[in-house]
């Protein structure tokens, strides 16, 4: 007797095509798409059909995929309520956590795209929630581009920044402001970076106090670039108290600003000042903080290894940074890699300043040598 051949559907297909190509089990992938990993594996293998047109819309939300890949038309309208966003906008924030951050890159700007498009009226709910699209947005696009591509991220920040004004609302302006200055220092234009976070801090009165903590120490990293020691202080001092005055679990930033971050703060500082006991213990401080995820295990890795090359066991450093390279360039999180770049540098720059100092001890030691040809 025939048997019938199970025939996979190009969606099907192209879940196991996208799996494989991110390097997911199928438990991974399952749980990404809210979906028991039977289910997906029944998707995979043909033994199940997936024709659903809503459904397939939904998960092309998740992935961050045009709904064609999937078999489908692109052109149907998919209304959203903010409940969902806020769905679509935690798994966002949830590939962060895992250092996904081409995924994450992908499923929030597609959202953005879409909500742009969608979200016409003045209706405050839904302008808030296209205002927390762009905030996460803005972050992702951020920790996966080197400083120089900084003004995309910025764009969101800047239409943030007018949905806030808009609505009124002062911890999402805050949150504008305060990575718009962040933009500029990455860019090294540390005035206008003062400028606006020194605005965020002064001028949203009525923000939460994580978004204002966060701001605050963000500006005390810029005032540390420019020398003010003691701007650098008062500011990390306030930021560490805001740090420990809300829930992290319902965080205006997202778990983005905590005192891990503000500990990691003082580790990192400290280390580029060249206080390396100092910013060893701050690290250590901060990894009992973190939570224990790949995206905060890279940022302690890649701070402690800049804190080591600047100190007094470089050697050790550059071990750890070599194996956080490689992690970072396969995940995308290309902020970290622009601090192992400047680690790279500053060994450079030691090297021919070496180099400078001891010519005129070698000039002196041989300059009688007599070579034979």
């Amino acid at each position: 007797m025939a048997q019938h051949r199970k025939e996979t559907s190009l969606a099907g297909q192209f879940l196991k095509s996208y799996r494989e190509k991110h390097g997911l089990t199928q438990e991974q992938l399952a749980y990404d798409l809210n979906l028991e990993p039977r289910t997906l594996r029944a998707y995979e293998n043909g033994e199940r059909p997936l024709n659903n047109v809503k459904e397939l819309h939904r998960i092309a939300d998740r992935l961050g995929v045009e709904p064609e890949q999937l078999g489908v038309a692109g052109a149907l309208y998919v209304p959203r309520t903010p409940e969902e966003i806020e769905e679509a906008l935690q798994h966002a924030w949830e590939l962060v956590e895992e250092s996904r951050l081409r995924e994450a890159r992908a499923v929030i700007e597609r959202l953005a795209h879409n909500l742009r498009t969608q979200i016409t009226s003045e209706n405050p709910a839904l302008l808030r929630s296209l205002a927390q699209t762009y905030h996460a947005a803005g972050y992702i696009v951020s920790e996966a581009t080197k400083a120089g591509e900084s003004y995309e991220a910025m764009l969101y920040y800047k239409e943030m920044e007018t949905i806030a004004r808009l609505i009124k609302d002062d911890t999402l302006l805050n949150i504008a402001l305060t990575y718009q200055g962040d933009m500029h220092r990455r860019l090294g234009n540390l005035d206008k970076a003062a400028t606006l976070l020194e605005a965020a801090r002064d001028t949203t009165p009525n923000a939460d106090s994580a978004a204002l903590g966060n701001g605050i120490q963000l500006l005390a990293r810029v005032y540390l670039r420019k020398g003010d020691m003691k701007g650098f202080d008062r500011a990390m001092k306030e930021s560490e108290e805001l740090s420990y005055s809300f829930d992290q679990g319902a965080s205006s930033t997202r778990g983005h600003y905590s005192p891990g971050t503000v500990y990691e703060e003082y580790g990192r500082s400290y280390g580029d000042l060249g206080i390396t006991d100092k910013a060893l213990e701050y690290l250590d401080r901060a990894q009992a903080n973190l939570p224990k995820t790949k995206f905060w295990e890279l940022l302690i890795a890649t701070s402690r290894a800049m804190a080591l090359i600047r100190g007094s066991d470089m050697e050790a450093g550059v071990k750890i940074a070599v194996e956080v390279t490689q992690e970072i360039k396969s995940v995308g999180v290309l902020r970290y890699l622009d601090r192992i770049t400047l680690a790279n540098k500053y060994l450079e720059n030691l090297e021919r300043k070496i180099g400078n100092v001891r010519k005129p001890l070698a000039d002196a030691l041989y300059e009688d040598k007599v070579t034979d040809y």
